[in-house]
């Protein structure tokens, strides 16, 4: 076969800019002497894959092991901070003197940060990357953690922690970004079990604060809890962009680059021929978040974000002392793990809401204590299936180019959710218990219709890379 190739380079073809690698070439065939070669050969050279194939194709193996340790940490920051919250306002009370509603505001003010900065977060997230905002991330919670351990007053600490919270803000992009590299049949379970890291945070802040405050003191603690943040920014250069939002960024070499580290760690092999990138749109638009295709999604993901933190945030409130025995035993993972891929999201945060709902209104009844415990442990239990459920669903049902911003705004709904609370799980059931706990069963119950009322199901769906 002869082929000659002459190189055609027009100012029309210039101005369009609509001409094709194939289009530049005038291909003038003297002899053919292997049709079916040159058909195999220009077959060939229209081989494509996306992202999303690359990602199925290379499946779960190390870069998946040692992005899931890494994006962990996050989550075990987050909890470590939360969970400070909880130790550090009743020993500054008694050292500064400070009535219930100062020590309240502690907690108000790192809720206020996060609610602030977590559309901001998201926003940036989709349009400059996953993995930039997460190091910022890191140094805001590392740098504000550590200064308010130098606190001179009670307002330093207001304004210290405040900031923390918009730090903490963005740690949940973590959990975005670790989505993104999981093939579909592996994703929920994974990302589920991502909860051990929550729990792990917890207990580490929990035994930290038992050894240090008698010892050492709050300021100490403070210290010590910023080290998660600092082991992140350690290893930062070990957690890699994401692919699916370079490509949809226009930088399809640099995708590429990831998509072959991934390819070496994992041992297996990228699809024959060449990586396109999908249709492009603006990334980090929230009006996009309210289009024709999400607008309803948008809304009811908002409503039951913030009937998750409502419900689980409150139920810690209200039982703070019972809950302390049971801490390290709560879960609902086996459930979820079992329900999510078999009935699929929807009706997976339906069935834990409904059991937040039952168990919630069965505490109201006069029982023994035993009894009440495990009332109280059901819901504990139920509620961190809904956190489950809403990160696993929201990180789904959003494409690429909106993705963060969906987890964002939902994340803000959430504090809003986190705010309320305390009016419910303290002022409301100190005047009756009857009361709050049919506030809190009503709105769950309202949460499980809405879940499964979501308009898509995300079971076994490919992650989308724009709206259109």
């Amino acid at each position: 076969m002869s082929v000659k190739y002459s190189r055609l380079n027009t100012a029309e073809d210039e101005i369009s800019g609509n001409h094709s690698e194939e289009d530049n070439y005038n291909v003038d065939i003297t002899t053919l002497t292997d049709d079916a070669d040159f058909k195999e050969e220009d077959d060939n050279d229209d081989e494509t894959y996306t992202v999303e194939e690359a990602v199925e194709k290379l499946g779960i193996g190390w870069f998946q092991f040692r992005l899931w340790s890494i994006t962990g940490l996050f989550s075990a920051a987050d909890a470590c901070e939360m969970m400070l919250l909880a130790v550090l306002s009743p020993v500054v009370r008694c050292e500064w003197g400070l009535t219930q509603a100062q020590v309240a505001l502690i907690t108000t003010v790192v809720f206020v940060g996060m609610g602030t900065m977590s559309p901001f977060w998201g926003m940036i997230a989709d349009k400059y990357g996953r993995r930039n905002i997460l190091l910022l991330a890191s140094w805001l919670v590392w740098y504000f953690g550590l200064l308010t351990s130098f606190s001179p007053s009670y307002a330093w600490i207001l304004i210290l922690r405040g900031l923390v919270g918009g730090g903490i803000a963005g740690m949940p992009h973590g959990f975005t970004l670790l989505t993104e590299y999981l093939p579909k049949k592996y994703r929920a379970k994974i990302l589920i079990f991502g909860s051990v890291c929550w729990a792990s945070g917890t207990m580490f802040e929990i035994c930290l604060a038992a050894i240090i405050i008698p010892r050492l003191g709050w300021r100490w603690l403070l210290i010590l809890s910023s080290v998660p943040c600092l082991v992140i920014i350690i290893l930062f250069r070990f957690l890699p962009p994401s692919a699916r939002f370079l490509v949809g960024a226009g930088r399809k070499r640099e995708a590429l680059k990831v998509l072959e580290t991934m390819s070496r760690l994992n041992k297996s092999k990228l699809p024959d021929g060449e990586l396109v990138p999908e249709t492009q749109e603006e990334r980090g638009n929230l009006k996009l978040l309210f289009s024709s295709s999400y607008k309803r999604t948008t809304i009811q993901m908002w409503f039951l974000w913030f009937g998750t933190a409502l419900t689980y945030y409150g139920m810690v409130l209200a039982s703070a002392e019972i809950l302390q025995l049971h801490n390290t035993k709560e879960s609902a993972l086996p459930l979820n793990m079992l329900l999510i891929d078999l009935i699929g999201r929807r009706f997976t945060g339906a069935v834990n809401f409904m059991g937040c709902t039952v168990f919630f209104l069965l505490i109201q009844f006069h029982v023994s204590q035993e009894l009440l415990t495990f009332f109280i442990f059901m819901v504990r239990g139920f509620s961190t299936g809904i956190f489950n459920f809403v990160y696993i669903y929201t990180s789904e049902v959003y494409p690429t180019s909106i993705r963060a911003s969906g987890l964002g705004t939902c994340s803000a709904c959430a504090r809003i959710g986190a705010m309320i609370t305390p009016f419910l799980a303290q002022v409301l059931l100190d005047a009756s218990l009857t009361a709050a706990v049919w506030v809190y069963g009503t709105i769950c119950l309202c949460c499980a219709i809405t879940a499964a009322l979501l308009p898509i199901e995300t079971k076994g769906r490919a992650l989308r890379q724009v709206v259109s």
